[in-house]
């Protein structure tokens, strides 16, 4: 029993599943970018994150980022953002 106990702990300690993916881009201008690459996210960054800046800055991005960052993004003034939490979902 307590060798069974342990391989379970064991197995948990160093299971990570699969890291979220998220479409990844920059660019300029009042239109989404188009994604360039697959980024894959770190355990930190649990959410895919699309943004429009607008005026002064007009630039967009997707990328990984934590949902907080993300969603403070929705709340900020002239900002355009969506948040999601599934693989290419940005």
């Amino acid at each position: 029993m307590r060798t069974a106990v342990c391989a379970v702990l064991f197995l948990l300690l160093f299971y990570q599943g699969e890291a979220l993916r998220c479409n990844y881009c920059f660019g300029k201008g009042t239109t989404l970018c188009t994604a360039t690459s697959v980024q894959t996210c770190s355990r930190l960054a649990n959410a895919c994150g699309a943004v429009i800046l607008g005026s002064p800055l007009n630039s967009s991005f997707r990328q990984c980022m934590s949902m907080a960052v993300c969603q403070g993004y929705v709340q900020t003034p002239g900002a355009f953002a969506q948040c999601c939490s599934t693989d290419l979902c940005n």
